[in-house]
């Protein structure tokens, strides 16, 4: 029984399996069968996803549509697992706004790239590597570096490491997030381009969707450090393509503070959420993104850490 079962995990996370249908028929069958397959084999993957979107969308003017948005937003996890196993499609990916890059590095100056675990996080390092954004530096988590289990998630998770990181960004580009901030501050100030998600549990208290939640200070606490400007960023499905958006910089001049910093980075996102609220990645489970803070943490500490 182990033994088929490996074989049929071997088989599902292998390239050349997702080779045997086009895309647009892929994406089409999964968005339409999955969901309901999923349902009757586990139940409880509903309720949770339909908890995270009541959760989201509880103070804003889209609480009433948590039941119609819970499908689309289980069919676009049905749709994005297709599209992770088929990573040659980040070829065709193009960058959105690329002239925000250079003002977000004006005067040759590093900056702080946020990202999210919104579309799909996935494809970022994929897409800047391989559009030749070689100042480009991610920070991912530790278990990037530790053995990995041989069950779905770990093959999952160690394929995202090896193509979308090693090979299409290139493995001395990551970073642990264990990693000293000292050296985060470092790379910045040496002209680098420091990628840190926002959406990641931590203890500041940040404004998001009608409520305080509980997130990490680093990319705002990195900015003000080195005073560059910070850079969101966002990977969209087009189809069967994957874009990259990126928004407006942000500069920390303009902020009183650095609570101020990490309010109009999560409003950046909060834009977004509104508007494909079925996008969100249940990366966490309960979502940082609606895990209230407890406490509010002062604003006077501009260190990357926690």
């Amino acid at each position: 029984m182990a033994g088929a079962k490996d074989l049929v995990l071997r088989i599902y996370t292998s390239p050349r399996t997702h080779r045997i249908l086009p895309a647009p028929l892929a994406l089409a069958l999964v968005g339409a069968i999955e969901p309901p397959l999923r349902r009757l084999r586990n139940p409880v993957e509903e309720a949770d996803a339909e908890r995270l979107v009541s959760d989201l969308l509880q103070f804003t003017s889209r609480a009433g549509e948590t039941r119609a948005v819970t499908r689309r937003h289980l069919r676009e996890r049905s749709v994005m697992r297709e599209l992770f196993w088929r990573p040659w499609l980040l070829r065709r990916a193009r960058i959105i706004d690329a002239h925000r890059w250079d003002e977000a590095r004006e005067g040759g100056r590093g900056s702080v790239v946020v990202l999210a675990h919104i579309g799909a996080s996935w494809a970022v390092p994929g897409i800047l590597g391989l559009r030749g954004y070689k100042d480009f530096r991610l920070v991912g988590s530790a278990h990037m570096w530790e053995p990995l289990p041989p069950n779905l998630v770990g093959r999952t998770d160690t394929f995202r490491i090896r193509e979308y990181g090693a090979r299409m960004l290139g493995a001395e580009r990551l970073i642990p997030n264990t990693v000293d901030p000292d050296r985060l501050i470092e790379l910045v100030e040496q002209g680098l381009s420091v990628g840190v998600a926002f959406d990641v549990p931590g203890s500041a208290a940040t404004p998001f969707l009608g409520r305080s939640v509980a997130l990490t200070s680093v990319p705002a606490s990195l900015a003000f450090r080195t005073k560059v400007k910070v850079l969101p960023v966002i990977a969209e499905r087009h189809g069967t393509r994957m874009h990259l958006r990126m928004l407006e910089p942000l500069d920390p001049a303009d902020y009183r503070d650095l609570s101020a910093l990490r309010a109009a980075i999560a409003r950046t996102y909060e834009a977004i959420v509104l508007t494909r609220p079925e996008s969100v990645e249940n990366a966490w489970y309960p979502s940082p993104l609606v895990t209230e803070a407890l406490t509010s943490q002062a604003a006077s500490a501009p260190s990357p850490e926690d």
